[in-house]
This record gives structure tokens, sequence and C-alpha cells, in this order.
């Protein structure tokens, strides 16, 4: 029986970064995004992603539909909006007003 080679895994350039900082706030992978010029659209943050060798950098992310992960797409990082959350509401007291 022959031995089999082990592959060799090769060098990239790529880097992820799971997390980016948009005005002040720190979005990480898998909150959800809006995206400036895409009409009704949401997508999911995979993270930012940077090439070492040409310096670029950009946004990865999976559009959104119907609420399923569905298209990979990739913007820049100038495009990206956040969407606000949601604060907790407080608990409603029920009483008639007469103590």
């Amino acid at each position: 029986m022959l031995k089999r080679k082990k592959a060799e895994v090769a060098h990239t350039y790529f880097e992820t970064i799971p997390e980016i900082e948009i005005d002040g706030f720190t979005i990480q992978a898998g909150e959800m995004i809006k995206i400036k010029g895409e009409r009704g659209g949401k997508f999911k943050l995979i993270g930012l992603t940077k090439n070492h060798l040409t310096g670029a950098q950009w946004v990865d992310c999976y559009e959104m539909i119907a609420g399923v992960p569905s298209v990979f797409r990739s913007f820049q990082l100038d495009q990206i909006k956040r969407i606000p959350q949601r604060g907790k509401r407080g608990k409603r007291v029920s009483g008639t007003g007469s103590d």
C-alpha cells in the first residue's frame, strides 16, 4: 500500500476579522447590517477581509432572503449601516391605583 502525501497549506494574503467598528459601535460576525444603496435588503455580517498584498479591504456578508442566508456579497466599508438594537421594554404594572 502506498503512503499518501500530505497536502501543503497554501500561504494566503487574506485575513478576515470577525468584527468591525461603525460610528463608534462594534458589530460582531452574525449580526444584521444594512447597505447604503441596496434597497430593502438586510445582510448578515461575516467579517472585514483585508488583502495584505494590495492593502485593499472589504466587508463580506450573506444577503438574507425570507430570514435565510442565501447570497454571498462583498461591499466597501463606507457602505455599511448598522441596524440599531431595540431597547428592552419595562414591565407593565397592573393595578387599579386605589390603595
